[in-house]
C-alpha cells in the first residue's frame, strides 16, 4: 500500500511539473540582461543567501515521513515556520517555530499518539562571504532552542540547547547551483527521565545536507513579473541523540531528495514560492520515504 501510494505521489508530481514546464517555455524567453534571483529556496539544506536589509520572508514547510517494519508502522508530521528578517544586507535574524505529531501502530493498534508544539529557535548570522567578491557565498550564526515541546509526552527534550548553523553555495547566474550546510547542536544536562530525575547527560544533534539544483525555466513576461521553475535533488545525513528508557542512544539517518520548486516575482519585487520533495531513506535508521510541501513569500527591503 505505501509503494502504491508513493508511486501514485511520484506520477502526478511529474505530471504537474511537466504541465508546468510546457507552459512556461511557451512564453517569452529571459532577455539577455535578466538576473536571476538568488536561489534560497531549498528543502533539506539550509542556504547562505540572507535577507536584504528590512527585508523580510516568511516561510512555512509540511512534511510527513512514514515507516514500517514488520508489523510496526509510524507516522511522523512536522509543521515548521520560519521567519527571517534582514537586519542588514549582511545580518539577518531568524525565528523558528512549528507543530509535531507522532504515531506509531503494532498490527493496526494505535500504540502511541501524541501531537503538540515544537521547539522555538532564535537565531542570528552573518553573511561573511558573497559572491561578489568571493568564489562562494558564507553564512554563519549561532542560534538558541527554547524547550517549548513536551519532554513527558515524548516530543522534546525539556531543555534549552544551543546550536551553530554553517551553510554555503555557488552560483553562477546560470541553470546549475549548488549548496551544502551543517548545523551542530548541544542541549545539555538533561534528566535521563521525564520527570525531571535521573542522571544528567548531554545531547547532540548534527545535520549535514547539500543541494544540487538546476534552473529549468527563467520566463519573463512584457509585464514586468518573472516565472521560473527550480528542480532540486539533495542528500542529508542527522545524527541525533535521544533519551530511551533512561538510556542515551545514537541514531544516523540518510536521506535522497528529489524536489520541485515553482516561483512568481511579481512587478513590485514580491516573489512567492512553492514547491514539493520526496525524501526517501537511505539505511534503516531512516524513515522508508515522506513528502515535503513548502511555501515561501519575501517582500522586498525598504530603506
Amino acid at each position: 500500500m505505501i509503494g502504491f501510494c508513493l508511486r501514485v505521489h511520484v506520477r502526478v508530481s511529474c505530471v504537474l511539473a511537466l504541465s508546468l514546464v510546457v507552459w512556461l517555455a511557451a512564453g517569452r524567453e529571459v532577455q539577455a540582461s535578466d538576473e536571476p534571483e538568488e536561489p534560497d529556496y531549498f528543502f533539506l539544506t539550509g542556504g547562505p543567501y540572507t535577507q536584504r536589509r528590512n527585508s523580510p520572508q516568511v516561510i512555512w514547510g509540511n512534511q510527513w515521513s512514514w515507516t514500517s517494519a514488520g508489523g510496526l508502522r509510524t507516522r511522523d508530521y512536522t509543521g515548521a515556520g520560519r521567519f527571517e528578517w534582514g537586519l542588514s544586507d549582511r545580518w539577518e535574524a531568524d525565528f523558528e517555530f512549528g507543530a509535531l505529531q507522532l504515531q506509531e501502530r503494532v498490527n493496526g493498534v494505535t500504540m502511541f499518539s501524541e501531537s503538540g508544539s515544537a521547539d522555538l529557535l532564535f537565531g542570528v548570522r552573518y553573511r561573511l562571504l558573497d559572491e561578489s567578491f568571493a568564489p562562494f557565498s558564507l553564512t554563519l550564526g549561532p542560534q538558541v532552542i527554547a524547550p517549548v515541546a513536551s519532554r513527558r509526552r515524548g516530543l522534546g527534550s525539556g531543555e534549552v540547547g544551543y546550536a551553530w548553523d554553517l551553510s554555503a553555495a555557488k552560483d553562477w547566474g546560470g541553470p546549475v547551483f549548488l549548496a551544502a550546510s551543517i548545523n551542530a547542536a548541544l542541549t545539555p544536562d538533561v534528566p535521563a527521565l521525564p520527570d525531571g530525575t535521573g542522571r544528567e547527560v548531554d545531547l547532540t544533534e548534527v545535520v549535514w545536507s547539500a543541494a544540487l539544483g538546476l534552473r529549468a525555466v527563467e520566463r519573463s513576461t512584457v509585464n514586468g513579473t518573472h516565472h521560473d521553475v527550480h528542480v532540486f535533488i539533495e542528500i542529508s545525513s542527522t545524527r541525533v541523540e535521544e533519551i530511551e528508557s533512561g538510556e542515551r542512544t545514537r541514531t544516523t539517518q540518510g536521506l535522497l531528495a528529489p524536489g520541485l520548486r515553482y516561483g512568481f516575482l511579481s512587478r513590485g519585487g514580491s516573489l512567492t514560492e512553492i514547491g514539493a520533495s520526496f525524501p526517501i531513506g537511505l539505511n534503516n535508521e531512516a524513515p522508508d520515504w515522506g513528502f515535503i510541501l513548502q511555501f515561501q513569500f519575501e517582500i522586498p527591503g525598504s530603506e
